[in-house]
């Protein structure tokens, strides 16, 4: 998403300083220097190094106060929520969140109200708040007739069904509904955005695991696995591989969920997601004792209790 949020960004602002005359203008340094550093940012994130796209966002919101573009400051607190949900850095998220939330009230930016509803929503399902989550997601919804949405989805209407499927999983209320009508608004939308047609896959995947259809939900994320390389979208390939590690575990096949879980740890390593690594971990204590690994799985027991995290 954001991507796509940065790409109308630099449309807002070409319109901005052409004026309305058509006449090209040439922008401020400061400007471009601005549009420079975000673009940068958003490479990094894309890559995956997210403390480098934080500092270059961080940039990018100097300038932008700095000549009271106020479009640009909405922006980059934007692109900063994302960084620090990638991050599970909450603080940092509500407070980007707050910012830009006072800049969206102002009539000539209330479009982007729902984009920060969603990045809300995301946030508060991140923290495991489902409560929450579903109250900002029914803000977001579409109507549905059946399984089938009545209208065509923009990327923020499927990235809101996408999260609401995952509460749906979580709270065991109604999965295979809510994957079905994920699925059509996707095909309704031609939206042709990998990332969404990856995380349909994986839901999916889960809804064949509960039939215990093991070998046709492991063909699932395996192709979603192979999607999120093509994209080089490291935070999905390190999430798949978690749920290939759950998948081997349903199996008791001890040795593939060893390498799952693993690989998984390596990129959300190089990523910096602390909480996937912890996670991960978790499993990697039973999937070690299982092994006969003893001595392995105690001294992955006491890192996870020097954290105060291990039960």
């Amino acid at each position: 998403m954001i991507r796509q949020l940065f790409v109308s960004c630099l449309v807002l602002c070409c319109i901005y300083v052409t004026g309305c005359t058509g006449d090209s203008v040439i922008k401020p340094t400061v400007v471009q220097n601005a549009e420079n550093y975000s673009n940068d940012g958003l490479q990094a994130f894309s890559e995956g190094e997210w403390k480098r796209a934080e500092n270059l966002f961080r940039r990018a919101l100097s300038l932008y106060q700095g000549i009271d573009n106020q479009q640009g400051v909405l922006y980059s607190h934007i692109n900063l929520v994302e960084v620090a949900l990638a991050g599970s850095d909450y603080p940092a998220t509500q407070k980007h969140l707050r910012r830009a939330s006072e800049i969206a009230k102002r009539a000539e930016f209330q479009q982007y109200q729902s984009r920060i509803t969603l990045l809300s929503a995301q946030s508060e399902l991140q923290q495991q708040h489902y409560v929450q989550a579903e109250k900002l997601l029914q803000l977001l919804l579409p109507e549905f007739d059946g399984v089938t949405p009545v209208s065509t989805s923009d990327m923020i209407v499927l990235s809101a069904i996408a999260s609401q499927v995952k509460v749906a999983f979580v709270t065991q209320r109604d999965e295979a509904k809510w994957t079905q009508r994920y699925a059509n608004a996707l095909l309704l939308s031609k939206s042709n955005s990998p990332a969404l047609e990856n995380r349909l896959l994986r839901f999916q995947s889960n809804l064949l695991q509960r039939q215990q259809q093991y070998n046709n939900a492991e063909s699932y994320l395996q192709r979603a696995l192979s999607g999120y390389k093509t994209m080089g979208f490291r935070k999905g390939i390190s999430a798949t591989l978690t749920e290939l590690g759950q998948l081997s575990i349903a199996q008791r096949h001890w040795q593939k969920a060893l390498s799952y879980f693993t690989r998984s740890n390596d990129v959300s390593r190089f990523i910096g997601d602390v909480d996937n690594v912890i996670h991960n971990t978790k499993y990697l204590v039973k999937v070690e004792s299982e092994l006969g690994n003893i001595e392995r799985s105690n001294r992955l027991k006491k890192w996870l209790m020097e954290r105060k995290i291990y039960q």
